[in-house]
């Protein structure tokens, strides 16, 4: 990686740059590449793949998740889930919960949610549970529990949740709503988790990796997050640190710094795999490309607090907390980093000659 792939300006090399009225709360790409956003007040976006407005939609509360099913888009605002028309925006039917909507999953034409009620005073969740409804909005079962489900994650046959204090572990869900507890190596509550090709691994807050076998790592420092590509896993800790491992050489590369935002393995270029992260020090923020085999930093920008970032293995988005979305695709990228590359070796060139020519008037 030479010096002039550091200099390229990420924000000039997006495919497309747009907005929402609002901060970005969450992010995602459907399976046609059209982009949705949802922000922090509700409202709710939708571009198609070539980047044009299709709709825009309003709802009463911060978006959390988006998920797809069968021409339907269905978010987590609130207190309240909702199914909208892909096409249209339309809200179709919404549904309340008890306490805030956190995790959703569709699985076999079932919706499942999460949901929790946050004490203030106890500073910690109270009550959480789990519902099905079919995607017409009926509800199937809600099944109430002490734990706050982390993540909800499908597993082969399996509906998996991870699993916060007092029982931590992991838990599969039946049909008839009822659940299955397990436990883990470690008995820390479960903060995070990521579906890799060999099954679900757990983050936990003292900073141990577990997968359903058995552990596999342990940090200094709870994860916070875990994104993985076949066997590459990366782990971002609540310190600050990024590292990422493999099961067969072990540590491949760490970085230091500000506490991370967000990570995500991103696009393919060249021969290598991407991975980007951004940094955030409560004044000003950094995001970071780089190889994603040996931690080479390929590209890096300042840029503002950002809220949430997702990649489709050809795109990479990230949602900020000043409403804007910036979006890069792979092949662009590519070429504004060769361009970019060969920039850097042409005024190389130029340089060079300067100085031969001041050798040679000084031998003069």
């Amino acid at each position: 990686n030479n010096h002039s792939s550091h200099n390229m300006d990420l924000l000039s090399a997006c495919w497309m740059i747009r907005s929402l009225d609002q901060a970005v709360s969450t992010i995602s790409f459907d399976p046609d590449e059209n982009l949705i956003a949802g922000g922090w007040d509700g409202q709710i976006k939708k571009w198609n793949s070539e980047g044009d407005t299709i709709w825009v939609q309003d709802l009463p509360d911060r978006i959390s998740e988006i998920v797809f099913d069968q021409g339907k888009i269905i978010v987590a605002s609130g207190l309240h889930i909702a199914c909208l028309d892909s096409d249209s925006g339309d809200v179709l039917w919404q549904n309340p919960l008890e306490g805030s909507a956190d995790s959703l999953l569709v699985k076999s034409k079932q919706i499942y949610a999460t949901s929790s009620v946050y004490d203030i005073e106890h500073n910690d969740f109270l009550e959480s549970a789990i519902w099905s409804f079919d995607l017409s909005g009926k509800q199937d079962w809600v099944t109430k529990i002490n734990e706050r489900p982390w993540f909800i994650l499908s597993d082969d046959k399996d509906v998996i949740v991870g699993l916060g204090r007092p029982k931590s572990g992991w838990a599969h869900i039946i049909s008839n709503g009822k659940i299955v507890n397990h436990q883990l190596h470690t008995d820390s509550p479960v903060m995070c988790g990521v579906k890799t090709t060999t099954g679900i691994l757990f983050g936990h807050s003292d900073g141990t990796i577990t997968s359903k076998q058995g552990m596999h790592n342990k940090f200094s420092n709870s994860i916070e997050s875990i994104s993985a590509l076949e066997d590459t896993v990366v782990a971002c800790l609540d310190d600050g640190q990024l590292i990422a491992y493999d099961s067969k050489t072990g540590q491949k590369w760490l970085e230091r710094g500000f506490p991370i935002s967000c990570q995500t393995v991103g696009f393919t270029i060249s021969n290598y795999c991407t991975h980007w992260s951004t940094r955030w020090s409560g004044i000003e923020g950094t995001l970071q490309v780089r190889n994603l085999s040996d931690g080479a930093i390929i590209a890096q920008s300042p840029i503002d607090q950002t809220r949430c970032m997702k990649s489709n293995g050809s795109r990479v988005a990230l949602g900020l907390e000043n409403g804007k979305i910036y979006v890069w695709q792979n092949e662009m990228f590519e070429r504004r980093l060769n361009a970019n590359g060969e920039d850097d070796s042409q005024e190389s060139s130029e340089r060079n000659a300067l100085k031969e020519r001041l050798r040679a008037l000084r031998k003069k």
